[in-house]
């Protein structure tokens, strides 16, 4: 299963299994060292004995197949401390053969003759795959006993985790979600608790201003299509209704429509991009290039923008997106100041502001902020920004200052 615990577990016994491994091969060449010292050691005794006791130094060409009859040889080959022993004269060592199976002592004679003992390492190797088998044996039963337990507490320490699977399976963004279960877990868990909960946080968060603006656009559009809707009534059933008063009335109702639906729509399309990054941005520069695109609705109304500015300052945010914000503003201003005015952009670098100012017209409404709506969408705009909105109006005068953080 392509499960945590599972991967822990799989990563657990494979961690065992070659530091066992190599546990095993160091101590099974212990072992056979150990035992070939012993074997060793036996030997150089075996052939003292001998040589004292059992060997006719004066023939030393004689058959020495009696020496495996004597007590000592017999006795030790019966409690396999030796095994296939050998005995051998020999004039000179390099005449013995070497082999890798086999350890042999050679002792130098009175007469100048060598003699060799030697006895092969069947039994040892024999006893040694034995103890391999008996260590693997009971590491494997020591392995499936603690690879339980290692199981048991895993679970328990993961517990927690699957107590958060569970919560955000059955939480209710739609009522007020409930607080994840991390009290008791580790600090990683407790970290990832964490980071989900804030999540589930902001989902909230978002889901209820979505709603209040949901809220908003609909008393907003409502209204006028209300009125709308009241009119059309009227002049299909009034026969004398005046036809060019109707669609003055009407033209308006839809303008109120248009701009409402304009300003749910600049929501979208002032979200920043995934793919926008941060830049460093000199607010002076940005603001000129603003002003020279927005100059065909200047020039419409005859209007001129002032940029006051001791200084400039710079920001790191994403440009773009500022862009549409200043713009939107900009064009409210210019909408909502009277024909032939200037509007006034101050720059304060001692903290970071942006202030715009206009002349509020006689004649007409701002055609942004009339509605609780588009201030709504400014500042949540704004937000995403993460800059401050202010709004202050006089009888004379419109002012929106936007603080840069």
């Amino acid at each position: 299963m392509n499960t945590l615990k599972s991967k822990i577990i799989a990563f657990f016994l494979v961690t065992a299994f070659m530091i066992f491994s190599s546990l095993a091969v160091l101590i099974l060449k212990m072992e056979r060292q150990d035992r070939i010292e012993e074997l060793n050691t036996l030997l150089y005794h075996i052939s003292s004995e001998i040589t004292a006791e059992y060997l006719d130094l004066s023939n030393p060409v004689a058959d020495l197949s009696y020496l495996q009859g004597i007590d000592t040889v017999r006795t030790l080959s019966a409690d396999n401390a030796i095994s296939n022993p050998l005995f051998e004269i020999i004039s000179n060592p390099s005449q013995q053969k070497k082999s890798n199976d086999r350890i042999s002592v050679i002792s130098k004679l009175s007469n100048g003759y060598y003699f060799v003992v030697s006895s092969d390492t069947h039994l040892i190797d024999k006893n040694l795959g034995h103890l391999t088998v008996k260590l693997y044996l009971s590491f494997f039963g020591a392995l499936s006993l603690l690879t339980l337990l290692f199981y048991l507490i895993l679970r328990k320490l993961l517990e927690p985790m699957e107590e958060l699977v569970r919560a955000c399976d059955t939480i209710d963004l739609e009522g007020h979600p409930e607080h994840l279960p991390i009290s008791s877990a580790s600090i990683e868990i407790q970290r990832l608790g964490s980071a989900l909960q804030s999540l589930v946080d902001k989902v909230a968060f978002f889901r209820d201003k979505e709603r209040d603006m949901f809220k908003e656009a609909a008393h907003q559009i409502k209204t006028p299509m209300a009125i709308l809707k009241a009119r059309l009534d009227h002049y299909s059933l009034d026969p004398s209704a005046d036809k060019e008063k109707f669609l003055i009335q009407a033209n308006g109702d839809i303008a109120k429509l248009l701009k409402y639906l304009k300003e749910l729509l600049l929501v979208h399309q002032s979200q920043i991009s995934k793919n926008e990054s941060a830049e460093r941005i000199d607010m002076a520069n940005l603001i000129s290039g603003i002003t020279t695109y927005a100059a065909p609705l200047l020039q419409r109304k005859e209007q001129s923008v002032i940029l006051e500015t001791e200084s400039t300052f710079s920001v790191t945010t994403y440009r773009n997106s500022l862009m549409k914000l200043i713009l939107t503003i900009l064009e409210n201003c210019i909408n909502h100041a009277p024909t032939g005015s200037s509007i006034t952009i101050t720059l304060s670098a001692s903290d970071s502001k942006i202030t715009f100012a206009n002349r509020i017209s006689n004649h007409h409404m701002p055609t942004l902020f009339n509605s609780n709506l588009g201030l709504k969408i400014i500042r949540e705009l704004s937000t995403s920004l993460n800059i401050s909105v202010t709004v202050e109006e006089s009888d004379t005068v419109f002012l929106l200052s936007l603080k840069l953080k």
